[in-house]
């Protein structure tokens, strides 16, 4: 098992904030205890990070921070901490979402939904890493990729399908009411809102779920088990998170702490955060792979750095085959594919 180790940032002035943080520090004990050692589950702490191809709207390099994230063979989840001392209240809007408030000292008052903040984290996490897929599975076979897609209709090359659950885990002291018939969504996984205590016994029912629908022959997108990889893969994707976590003020990345030995498993190389990256692509002359981007009168090409050749850029989507377009925007080049509707980053400038 791989775990970044739970690290409380200097005790904030602010009473709110440092209830916030006790509560991270919390759920990060109750998680630690349950999941230590074992090596089919990686835990992430106060992970946080930054993608300039996702960018704010004021085109800073856009951000996401994921309080404690669980990465298995069959997804992950994510664990959003809320610190609540009386009362939280969850109750229905009227377009299907919902609506919470915190009641303190016979104050309500409204609060953001933290199901909607962890989905838009889990949306980044698919992103970022769908980008950097050639690199994480690029050991992964194409006799194995067929046989996954024979089995489920899908092509697990890339995480556009990784199953991310969400978890909100509120302080013990706290109080949940569940107002107006308001139960949690459970399409396409159940989503829980419950105490912190109660949290890593929710994660072992879902991974049983999950493990069981693994086995299960011809799996349906809406059932478990319909994303799987091997332990050492999800082990590598936890390394690669960590690798690329970025502190607030700017100090380099902190790395997991391996506290049990992960066997039988081949080492992937983990680039640094938004190093120049091929894709797999090599020179059709002399084979290199040290190549450069580049674009002229015909198209994208690569320049190749150890001939000096260049070689046409292929435009053939790695997931379906299909040919698309490159495009480049600012430091990064894209290749579409119309018939996935996705993208992937395949080149950046330094």
């Amino acid at each position: 098992m791989t775990e970044k180790p739970y690290r409380q940032p200097a005790i904030p002035r602010d009473p709110r904030l440092r209830a916030g943080l006790e509560a991270e520090k919390q759920m990060a004990h109750y998680l630690h205890r349950r999941f230590h050692g074992n090596p089919q589950t990686h835990l992430l702490h106060d992970l946080r990070l930054e993608d300039p191809v996702q960018p704010e709207q004021d085109g800073s390099p856009g951000v996401c921070q994921i309080d404690h994230l669980v990465v298995h063979r069959w997804g992950m989840f994510i664990i959003e901490s809320k610190s609540v001392s009386e009362e939280v209240r969850v109750r229905p809007d009227d377009t299907g979402g919902d609506e919470w408030s915190r009641v303190y000292q016979g104050k309500e008052l409204g609060i953001p939904s933290p199901i909607r903040q962890a989905a838009r984290q889990s949306e980044f996490l698919r992103t970022f890493l769908e980008w950097h897929r050639e690199e994480l599975f690029r050991e992964q076979s194409k006799v194995v990729r067929a046989f996954a897609k024979l089995l489920t209709g899908k092509n697990h090359g890339g995480f556009e399908d990784t199953p991310i659950q969400i978890v909100v885990a509120v302080s013990n002291r706290g109080r949940i009411t569940r107002l107006d018939g308001w139960k949690e969504p459970l399409k396409p996984f159940p989503v829980f809102v419950t105490k912190a205590d109660l949290v890593p016994d929710k994660i072992d029912q879902e991974l049983e779920k999950h493990r069981e629908g693994a086995t299960a022959w011809r799996k349906r997108q809406s059932e478990r088990g319909l994303w799987d990889i091997e332990d050492h893969a999800a082990a590598a994707v936890a390394e690669f998170l960590a690798a690329r976590h970025v502190e607030r003020l700017g100090v380099a990345p902190r790395r997991m702490m391996r506290t049990a030995p992960v066997r039988d498993r081949p080492s992937l190389p983990v680039k640094p955060a938004r190093t120049t990256s091929t894709t797999g692509a090599g020179c059709r002359h002399c084979g290199a792979k040290n190549l450069a981007a580049r674009s002229g009168k015909y198209g994208y090409y690569w320049r190749c750095g150890a001939c000096g050749k260049n070689t046409s850029m292929s435009k053939a989507c790695p997931r379906c085959r299909t040919e698309g377009r490159v495009r480049k925007r600012g430091m990064n080049y894209f290749r579409d594919c119309k018939t996935c509707d996705t993208f992937q980053v395949i080149w950046t400038e330094q």
